[in-house]
């Protein structure tokens, strides 16, 4: 059994050291209750609704608070999965820090899919990422990435038996006023990469600020999801933590006795009987 852990954050805009003081006291609320991972939201050192303002906030990696992260994960002895605003020669990306339990930053993931004006400020990333952690490979994503069913998929594809998503899934008065849900669909789209995957899900987002003007608004729900929807752990609003224990031979696709063999053999069953061709009349 394995103790995770999903940090959510109440982010002041472009208060570097105040968020990731607070992203420290919540690392450390979560080592306190057993985690061996724990994944903070998109940009949380940061926020970056107003992109215009991102280059000011960012900072390059190795700095002040990604040494930090590092040496929290050292602290605790976890693996730990941060996004942040990450200073490049050539200009910014939305990257995921990933630290193993001796604090060494072994690997980083910039963000594939960038939603809408997103690519006029971010670097896009090049490649995917799975994480072999040892006691699960986990696939990482960040925020629009995972409305990609076949992103997700080729993740899966590469052993990813857990999928990693630090998000800063928002409602505005635009989406309001066409009637898009934001905390639904964001449950809904969350349950379903667990569901058709057969995986565990865990979800970071922010639970307060944005963007300065707060016409970007988070809605909060972080959570944690077994491969068959149920909701191990969540948080409403606000900064907080939530910790699940799993098994992760739940998402074991070849032992009969497991969730996705016995009950759900999705993923078996694509790759045994492809789409067929399609017609057209």
């Amino acid at each position: 059994m394995t103790k995770l852990a999903v940090l959510q954050t109440d982010c002041i805009v472009g208060d570097v050291a105040a968020n990731t003081a607070q992203a420290l006291d919540l690392l450390d609320e979560a080592a306190a209750a057993g985690a061996e991972l724990a994944v903070l939201p998109e940009c949380f050192s940061t926020g970056s609704g107003d992109l215009a303002l991102a280059g000011g906030y960012a900072e390059a990696v190795p700095g002040p608070s990604s040494n930090a992260l590092a040496a929290s994960a050292s602290r605790h002895s976890m693996w730990i999965v941060a996004a942040v605003v990450e200073k490049l020669d050539a200009g910014l990306a939305n990257t995921s820090l990933i630290f193993a339990p001796d604090g060494s930053l072994i690997a980083k993931y910039r963000k594939r899919f960038l939603y809408m004006r997103e690519a006029d400020a971010f670097v896009r990333g090049e490649r995917g990422l799975a994480v072999d952690m040892g006691f699960v490979t986990a696939g990482i994503t960040i925020c629009y990435d995972y409305m990609f069913p076949e992103y997700v998929r080729a993740l899966v594809d590469n052993d990813a038996r857990l999928l990693i998503h630090s998000t800063a899934w928002s409602t505005t008065d635009a989406c309001e006023e066409r009637g898009y849900d934001a905390h639904v669909n964001y449950r809904a789209q969350s349950v379903t990469r667990a569901i058709e995957n057969g995986i565990f899900l865990m979800t970071a987002n922010h639970g307060g600020n944005w963007n300065r003007d707060g016409s970007i608004r988070p809605v909060g729900r972080s959570c944690i999801i077994a491969p068959w929807g149920e909701i191990l752990a969540e948080l409403d609003m606000g900064a907080g933590v939530a910790v699940a224990e799993v098994d992760f031979a739940d998402a074991n696709f070849d032992d009969a006795d497991t969730w996705a063999a016995a009950h759900a053999p999705y993923y078996h069953d694509y790759q045994t009987y492809p789409v067929p061709p399609i017609s057209n009349l």
